[in-house]
């Protein structure tokens, strides 16, 4: 005998939010909750008796590992499947051993979705009553679902995780990887940003230009820590002090390069990068009076969970560039 299915959606994309909505419209014997961080999670778990959770690992206020280190919040079963970017080996094995039933990578199709269910014992009859939908968002956190920025933090955060993954297999360490953020920013302000990333004296800045498919971009990456080096050789790149500056740029060059492999498969676009070089200050003045438009704007850090390395990278693209993204955007639709 069916009865009504609670499922709980915890992720603060609006895409992903829309795909599971279309996912079991065609199933009537299922509430679906909505959660935008870990936070509002916890607080739905408690009022209500839900099934299954799907648990993001990457969100604001707290994240998936906080969540999986606070249940259980009440004595009914849920079972949580882990919807995450961050395909790291470690981070999947961490998930497990906190108490998560499976972990489905993104991005996932329906059949892995399905897939996944049927392995848990998890049914649902088609639908015969109109789907019930109960959400539990930030206020701080709302956004036009058309908002082609807040959609693209998605693509950018499922790129910005199997980055993550890479680096880590090539290193061996645990990367934490903060939510990214996509915004468009005014040459003025850029300037700002650059000049003062650059003027730091415990980082150093380099930049690395991209181009593939009527994109037109340019990475700034900043390294900063005091095992930059052990890093690097933990890479394989050379470590003698007197090519210093080539680790450096081999280390950066991953960063953006791991990210933009990823982009490439989603977009379908293939990405060329030059050599990175190492910024000096007056390479970046005049910005705001040679460009009068907003800059699409894409920011991500990485950092080494038990070494002292970490890096913040910002990718910046042209007018143009932002009108390929508008339509790749409007193909996710």
């Amino acid at each position: 005998m069916s009865y009504n299915k609670t499922v709980l959606i915890c992720d603060d994309s609006r895409l992903v939010h829309r795909a599971m909505q279309k996912f079991f419209r065609e199933f009537g014997d299922v509430t679906l909750y909505f959660a935008d961080n870990g936070k509002l999670a916890l607080d739905c778990l408690a009022k209500n008796d839900i099934d299954v959770m799907f648990l993001d690992l990457t969100m604001p206020v707290l994240d998936g590992f906080g969540v999986l280190q606070q249940l259980p919040v009440n004595l009914y079963p849920t079972k949580t499947i882990v919807l995450s970017a961050d395909v790291q080996q470690q981070a999947i094995e961490r998930c497990v051993d906190a108490g998560a039933n499976y972990f489905l990578a993104k991005p996932f199709s329906r059949s892995q979705l399905s897939a996944t269910l049927k392995k848990l014992g998890i049914a649902f009859d088609k639908k015969a009553q109109p789907l019930s939908l109960t959400y539990e968002h930030d206020p701080s956190n709302c956004a036009d679902e058309n908002d082609y920025l807040n959609q693209f933090k998605e693509v950018a955060n499922i790129a910005l995780g199997k980055g993550a993954a890479i680096i880590s297999d090539h290193c061996g360490e645990f990367i934490t990887m903060p939510v990214p953020n996509v915004a468009m920013l005014g040459a003025g302000d850029l300037e700002m940003m650059i000049s003062n990333q650059i003027q730091r004296t415990d980082s150093t800045p380099i930049a690395q230009r991209f181009v593939g498919g009527g994109i037109h971009g340019e990475a700034l990456v900043c390294l900063y820590g005091q095992d930059i080096t052990l890093f690097g050789k933990r890479l394989g790149f050379s470590s003698f002090d007197d090519k210093y500056s080539e680790v450096m740029t081999d280390i950066a060059n991953l960063m953006v390069s791991s990210f933009l492999v990823s982009l490439s498969e989603q977009m379908n676009i293939p990405f060329s990068i030059r050599q990175p070089i190492c910024l000096e200050e007056y390479m970046v003045r005049g910005v705001s009076d040679t460009a009068n438009n907003e800059l699409f704007t894409i920011e991500y850090s990485y950092q080494s969970e038990n070494l002292d390395m970490a890096c913040d990278v910002l990718l910046m693209m042209d007018n143009n560039s932002t009108q390929v993204i508008r339509r790749f955007m409007e193909t996710l639709s």
